[in-house]
């Protein structure tokens, strides 16, 4: 046991008769590795890309209730009365009439 151990250690297993089917098994880890590392930094690439997103979503969200704000400020019959009042009209003092066909 310790002496397969030692060959792994130093190397000789790969310099021995027949050493052909262990660079190939070499190779294949190599491979594994090589495939692996790139898996890693590919999903590293798309966190980050996420959290990206995520930021500017929380961004878009916070400007879409501004806005919203706004509008709703914009609305109110008391904003809505001044700007009239500065275009010089002026609001109905007769009540509306509702229109019934029968």
């Amino acid at each position: 046991m310790s002496n397969n151990l030692k060959n792994i250690l130093l190397g000789t297993f790969l310099v021995e008769e027949g050493s052909g089917k262990n660079f190939k098994f070499v190779i294949f880890l190599f491979l594994l590795c090589f495939v692996m590392i790139y898996s890693s930094h590919s999903v590293d690439e798309k966190i980050i890309i996420i959290s990206d997103v995520k930021s500017e979503v929380s961004v878009l969200q916070s400007q879409f209730i501004e806005n919203r704000k706004k509008v709703m400020k914009l609305k109110m019959e008391s904003n809505v009365a001044t700007i009239m009042k500065v275009r010089k009209i002026k609001s109905s003092t007769n009540p509306p009439k509702k229109i019934i066909i029968n």
